[in-house]
């Protein structure tokens, strides 16, 4: 056979590149639509930066592509993944994904309706626990010390970790959609580098993980060739959404590497998140009200443009997606110590953004 790929390989491989072609289209269109469509996000005087009101909800067209990739996928090759949704039970996506589509559903209703902000977290807490008792659970954590598979979680304690994860996830990137192109850029970033992390060895079929994550990516580039011109934002419905995708497909990273591997991907989300949460409880402001404290937001406040605050953390994803990709592939020992030097690095530079950038527009009344 001399290195030939088996036919189901080249038939799934061919099918890998419908699945990045149509749901870019797909996406493409259906946010085009939503443009003319969809609700708008109006200026607030404050946190928002728009001057207008800009049509928002764009984070439809993003899940119209993944889904309807999904869809191509089972009328396209019947006998190659055979039903996608069986396949995705099997390896314990069924539920994460479930969550995915409920996200999307209830920050869609949000962006049209404004719903409470109590309200809406608690509903997406109870989806995320329904989606971590069905979805993947990591069942040892590895320390130093603890041995080669780590120490092992109790069952009620992996599923407790699991839906806490996919919470956080869920809603720190809706709290980083705040700059165009920063949230759904970074995110497109994050995908990848897990697709390259559950990639196939070479000459095998891509398994429905890879395939997932491969359409996501593609929907998100036809989602941002509009809000990076600033004429479409994600809305909750995309943030919520592809936060809880990056949760899920981390778990499952977890899973088959370690959680220091997912964790080191998205500490250019976590770091600014959690930093100015404990900033604002500090301070003593109310940490459910909307704000301009994130480090991105006083990026944008000293006079930086959406596409340089965007491009800045794309760099800080690509530095964590080469070293979560080093980690998974070093093993446990270096992801840990690599999360630990990223984590410290970070959280230095942004308390020294606080001090002194911070301090500034605090004195210049901005």
């Amino acid at each position: 056979m001399g290195g030939r790929v088996p036919a189901r390989g080249r038939a799934m491989m061919d099918l890998a590149l419908v699945w990045a072609a149509a749901p870019l289209l797909i996406s493409f269109l259906v946010c085009a639509l939503m443009i003319r469509l969809g609700p708008r996000d109006a200026p607030d005087g404050g946190r928002k930066t728009q001057a207008r009101p800009i049509p928002s909800a764009g984070g439809t067209g993003v899940l119209a592509g993944m889904f309807a990739a999904l869809l191509l996928a089972s009328l396209l090759q019947p006998g190659g993944l055979g039903n996608p949704l069986a396949t995705l039970a099997q390896i314990s996506l069924a539920g994460p994904m479930l969550l995915v589509l409920l996200a999307g559903l209830l920050g869609f209703a949000d962006d049209k309706l404004n719903l409470r902000a109590g309200r809406k977290l608690l509903v997406l807490a109870a989806a995320s626990l329904l989606a971590a008792i069905y979805g993947p659970h990591v069942t040892h954590l590895w320390l130093p010390g603890a041995g080669g598979e780590g120490i092992a979680l109790p069952a009620f304690l992996a599923i407790a970790g699991a839906a806490l994860w996919l919470f956080v996830m869920s809603n720190a990137v809706n709290f980083m959609d705040g700059a165009n192109g920063i949230a759904m850029g970074s995110a497109a970033i994050l995908l990848a580098a897990l697709a390259i992390i559950v990639a196939p060895p070479q000459g095998s079929a891509p398994g429905i993980l890879f395939l997932l994550l491969v359409a996501a990516v593609a929907a998100l580039c036809g989602f941002l060739a509009w809000n990076l011109q600033g004429r479409l934002y994600a809305g909750d419905t995309g943030a919520l959404a592809i936060g809880a995708l990056i949760g899920a497909a981390g778990l499952s990273v977890g899973v088959i590497h370690s959680v220091w591997v997912p964790a080191i991907l998205v500490l250019p989300i976590l770091i600014d998140v959690f930093l100015t949460l404990a900033w604002r409880a500090r301070l003593g402001r109310p940490l459910m009200q909307a704000h301009r404290d994130h480090a991105y937001q006083l990026f944008l406040r000293a006079g930086w443009s959406h596409l340089q605050v965007a491009g800045l953390w794309w760099g800080l994803c690509l530095v964590t997606s080469l070293a979560a990709i080093t980690g998974a592939r070093q093993g446990a020992g270096i992801a840990a110590i690599l999360f630990t030097v990223i984590l410290i690095t970070g959280s230095a530079l942004w308390l020294w953004q606080r001090v002194t950038l911070g301090r500034r527009l605090a004195d210049e009344g901005k």
